[in-house]
C-alpha cells in the first residue's frame, strides 16, 4: 500500500516538473560561446530604443530552441543595479520565449535608461520591438 501511495505522488510531481519545463531556463538556452555572439553581432538584425538595444539572429542548424545572452557595461550602474535588471531581462525572455520564433537568438545590450524602467515598462519595449521585426507570433 505504501508503495502505491509513494509512486502516485511521484507521478505526481513529474506532472508538475513537465508541465512547468515550457517556462524554464535552461542553461542551452543561454548563449555562453564567443563564437555565437559574434555571430548575431556581424548577422543579426539590429532592433534599438533609446532603453535597449536587441539584436536577433535566427539560427539555419534546425533546432527550435530560443536563446538568450544579455550584455551589461559598467556604466550603467552598480553591481546590485546591473543583475537585478539582467533578472527583469532573463524573466521577460523565460516567460515569452515561447511566443518567439523557433530557432532565435537574441542578445539584449542594456543602456544607462534601462535601470530606469519597472519591469512591465521593459517588458512592453521589448516586446514592441519584437512584434515590429516580427519575430513574436501571437498564436504557437
Amino acid at each position: 500500500m505504501q508503495t502505491k501511495e509513494k509512486s502516485t505522488f511521484s507521478m505526481r510531481l513529474s506532472n508538475d516538473k513537465s508541465a512547468k519545463k515550457k517556462f524554464s531556463f535552461a542553461y542551452f538556452e543561454r548563449i555562453h560561446i564567443q563564437r555565437d555572439f559574434n555571430k548575431i553581432f556581424k548577422n543579426g538584425l539590429r532592433l534599438e530604443n533609446k532603453a535597449i538595444k536587441i539584436l536577433a539572429y535566427i539560427r539555419k542548424d534546425g533546432q527550435d530552441v530560443r536563446r538568450l545572452g544579455l550584455i551589461t557595461p559598467k556604466r550603467v550602474g552598480m553591481a546590485v543595479i546591473r543583475n537585478r535588471t539582467k533578472r527583469r531581462l532573463r524573466e521577460i525572455f523565460r516567460t515569452n520565449k515561447h511566443l518567439l520564433k523557433p530557432g532565435l537568438d537574441l542578445i539584449f545590450i542594456l543602456k544607462t535608461e534601462t535601470v530606469l524602467l519597472d519591469y512591465k515598462k521593459l517588458e512592453d519595449i521589448i516586446l514592441v520591438l519584437l512584434k515590429d521585426a516580427n519575430l513574436y507570433i501571437l498564436s504557437e
